[in-house]
């Protein structure tokens, strides 16, 4: 029998320690709708496998099973992308920022070197990055005809620093939604071998595209930019697994990979007991959830789309061809960036503040629209009221 999530049961997140809903929309005060979560139930199956582990009672030093979850990653990958991907290639982290991302900088990195990222951009780089004593370059994207580009000149420019040991990108790309093609990742890739840069992507995104567009994880393309590239993976965008600091790292280059697990085992990380049995169990049983929600998520978008063009037909949508954000252009409003945030605030509704992710955002919003429908439609109401 095929089985059905309900994406639009209410959940009342109000009052459970939510980031998202006590923080950021201040106890029930706003609709947030900016914090990368979603507001739905992870899959059964993810709920059942932790309440096995919390029903045993015995909460003790745990042992990572490395076989178990190697393998059933290696599974996801070729279930999703038709992969056969060695599961020696796989190492766990605790969450993908201040987990795989602050290991691979400490691997890979040293202070007073530069790592490369492309703004806009997701701000906890910049953050991560500098708090690890690296410096920030940017090779801005482009937005030619309402579509985001890479500035190829720029990338093989700043590449070409010997102080830039790193470009990190992010595919799908947060917030803009871009899926970079094969043709683009090779490009990128081409690039940074010439000029002795590694390649560090976050693939967090990957599992949620549109229409005819594909994710291409970036070592999948052939060996000689695998041995080059550390892709940075989770569960948690997928299946609302945040909170479970449960991600991992594929790495094909053995040399890169040993780096990595120095780094690991000099800090003497464990592991999350509850949320590697959450993650294996969605990659094992929860394809389902994935196909229905990227469905719901497009229908989210839509709503938004359709609300833009009706009561502000001077916005532009930056069409999203992954993630569950939404990146919209106000610039023709030619307000501050504060008053424009401030202007939905005060009409109930949270969003980000596109100058959150560098200086190629000031004029936009990020908005998230992975909440029940009802929730984004009253937000919409909300927006359509301010002044």
């Amino acid at each position: 029998m095929e089985r059905i999530h309900n994406f639009d049961e209410p959940v009342n997140r109000i009052g459970t320690d939510s980031f998202k809903w006590d923080y950021e929309g201040e106890n029930g005060k706003y609709i947030p709708l900016g914090v990368a979560d979603t507001d739905f139930r992870c899959p059964k199956e993810a709920i059942d496998a932790v309440r096995r582990v919390v029903d045993f009672g015995v909460y003790a030093y745990g042992y990572l099973p490395q076989k178990r979850f190697a393998d059933t990653v290696s599974g996801w990958y070729q279930k999703r992308y038709g992969l056969d991907v060695d599961p020696e290639w796989f190492r766990y982290s605790q969450g993908l920022m201040t987990g795989a991302l602050w290991m691979c900088l400490n691997a890979y990195t040293r202070p007073g070197d530069k790592v490369i990222v492309q703004a806009p951009v997701y701000h906890t780089f910049k953050i991560v990055i500098e708090g690890q004593g690296r410096f920030v370059e940017s090779n801005d994207l482009q937005l030619i005809d309402g579509h985001y580009e890479i500035d190829f000149e720029d990338l093989d420019r700043k590449t070409s620093d010997p102080r830039a040991r790193v470009l990190l990108i992010c595919n799908p790309h947060n917030p803009v939604g871009r899926v970079w093609t094969k043709d683009e990742l090779t490009r990128i890739a081409e690039i940074c071998k010439k000029n002795h840069t590694l390649i560090i992507s976050d693939e967090i995104h990957g599992d949620i595209v549109y229409g005819d567009h594909r994710h291409t994880p970036l070592f999948s393309i052939s060996k000689d930019i695998a041995d080059n590239a550390v892709i940075m993976g989770s569960p948690s965008k997928t299946f609302n697994l945040a909170c479970m600091y449960s991600a991992y790292v594929v790495i094909p280059n053995k040399a890169l990979r040993d780096q990595y697990s120095v780094v690991y085992d000099n800090y003497h990380f464990d592991y999350n007991y509850l949320g590697i049995e959450a993650m294996l169990a969605c990659y094992k049983e929860c394809e389902y959830y994935v196909e229905q929600q990227n469905e719901y998520f497009w229908k989210n978008i839509s709503l938004v789309k359709d609300f833009i063009a009706r009561t502000m037909p001077e916005v532009k949508v930056i069409e999203p061809e992954g993630t569950y954000l939404m990146w919209i252009d106000f610039r023709a409003w030619n307000l501050p960036q504060n008053k424009l945030i401030q202007m939905f605030a005060d009409a109930g509704v949270k969003l980000n503040s596109g100058s959150n992710y560098g200086v190629p955002g000031n004029g936009f919003i990020r908005l998230n629209v992975a909440t029940q429908t009802a929730v984004l439609e009253e937000a919409l109401k909300k927006m359509g009221e301010a002044k």
